[in-house]
């Protein structure tokens, strides 16, 4: 008897040490570092034409909304030729996170070419994989 309570004891022991280590895995605040750097690599996969940094950094159910199109990671990834090259910054970023989730919002202004710019936001999802790129919507602002 005490063979088993010993046993029941140990196996509770080690559940509770696996889902604390699971919970503080999953659910370890999102820094504004890592929204920043998630950011970051998806301009510069898209001026680069690096489809697997696109890729990692993309959920499998991505979708962007851009004017009257809705893309979602195949179409983002055949477009990406079209943008090599080109430039991107990010000015007056407004990150909140919350959980496994993180919204990201901010002046995108082009560099190369200077003459676009959008107002745009990302959700981003935190996972065991890491932080990527659930949603973004961007609305292009015409220069005058």
């Amino acid at each position: 008897m005490k063979k088993l309570i010993s046993i029941l004891f140990t196996t509770l022991f080690l559940l509770s040490a696996c889902m604390s280590v699971d919970r503080q895995t999953s659910s370890s605040p999102i820094t504004d570092d890592e929204v920043n750097s998630v950011a970051l690599d998806f301009f510069v996969a898209l001026g680069t034409g690096d489809t697997t940094l696109m890729s990692s950094i993309l959920t499998e159910d991505f979708e962007m909304f851009e004017h009257d199109v809705i893309w979602n990671t195949d179409s983002l990834l055949s477009l990406m030729p079209n943008t090599l090259g080109r430039k991107w910054s990010i000015l007056d970023p407004v990150i909140q996170s919350e959980g496994s989730l993180a919204h990201l919002y901010y002046f995108n202004q082009g560099i190369t070419p200077s003459d676009r710019s959008w107002y745009e936001s990302m959700l981003l999802e935190k996972s065991d994989e890491g932080l990527k790129i659930k949603f973004m919507h961007s609305t292009k602002l015409y220069l005058k």
